[in-house]
């Protein structure tokens, strides 16, 4: 799971096939990393809960979170915490 998680070629590939708009404007390192980081959330959630609806949201355990954080940093240090949807949370 880490692989697929962490592994920037897979993000990439991940990114190319849905179109992510985060990636395609990406500039800076910044912007780099923080696209990779939403990439590794979503792979994440998608191999542990599949393919959510629309408005559900699911929490990333803290030791996913650090993991991608560590390897996709923010370089101002802030991060976006979990936004609720208009669905349960799990």
């Amino acid at each position: 799971m880490t692989l697929s998680m962490l592994d920037r070629m897979t993000l990439y590939s991940q990114q190319q096939y849905r179109q992510d708009v985060f990636s395609f404007y990406a500039e800076t390192l910044e912007d780099v990393n923080k696209s990779f980081r939403h990439a590794a959330y979503r792979q994440f959630t998608i191999l542990m809960h599949g393919k959510l609806t629309a408005g559900d949201r699911r929490t990333v355990p803290a030791c996913c979170v650090k993991l991608i954080r560590e390897k996709f940093p923010s370089l101002s240090g802030q991060y976006t915490s979990f936004i609720p949807g208009e669905g349960p949370v799990f």
